[in-house]
């Protein structure tokens, strides 16, 4: 069985590696290749042509990032299978990736075998979601849950908390621009950087420097 692909990954070197990797299958055809989750969804909605099968997917990604796009890929477009190959590494990834939607999960340690035979198994409408990948995901895994993971733990309130806090606003200040009470924007304040694990103001000026807070 035949599988068109989209790759969206922003390393354009290991882009155009898996690019050539996959132009040396008979059976596997590369449709377009991306650098941005916006780009993909740009041409998702313009209806171009061939459609394609499964979408080889990075999670760390500039502007809208992987584990954001999936639930919108699933809800959309349905029937375009999601691979997550990335160098993500946390404990709890593979089953936020099972609730958002992915066909399957491939760490970039893996060998070219090993991502051929889940590409293929996922265009054929299987999943791929290794029994050992719990644990080579919690060997891989530093102190710290990864940042993406972490981005994710945050409601919609703290990351404008976080945006206004950026800004420079004191927590009157932000308590003020918000319409609430000091004590409730203190309040956010400490559960952010218990959900970010940061431990001061300035790791998190530059956390949200880094995912465009």
């Amino acid at each position: 069985m035949s599988s068109r692909l989209l790759i969206l990954d922003d390393h354009r070197m290991l882009a155009q590696g898996l690019a050539l990797l996959l132009a040396e299958q008979p059976d596997l055809t590369v449709v377009e290749q991306f650098a941005d989750g916006q780009a993909l969804l740009t041409w998702l909605g313009s209806g171009a042509l061939p459609p394609a099968d499964v979408l080889l997917l990075d999670l760390h990604l500039p502007g809208v990032d992987g584990l954001t796009l999936l639930p919108q890929l699933r809800q959309q477009w349905p029937a375009l299978r999601v691979l997550v190959f990335s160098n993500a590494a946390a404990p709890e990834l593979v089953d936020r990736l099972i609730a958002a939607g992915a066909s399957g999960f491939v760490p970039k340690s893996a060998d070219a075998e090993q991502l051929l035979t889940a590409i293929r198994a996922v265009g054929a409408g299987g999943t791929v979601f290794p029994k050992h990948a719990r644990a080579v995901l919690a060997q891989a895994s530093t102190a710290q849950t990864d940042p993406l993971l972490r981005l994710h733990r945050l409601s919609g309130r703290e990351r404008q908390v976080i945006s206004l806090v950026r800004q420079g606003l004191t927590t009157r200040e932000i308590a003020e621009r918000l319409c609430l009470a000091e004590f409730t924007i203190s309040t956010h304040r400490r559960n952010i950087m218990h959900k970010l694990e940061l431990g001061n103001v300035a790791a998190l000026v530059q956390f949200a420097i880094d995912y465009g807070l």
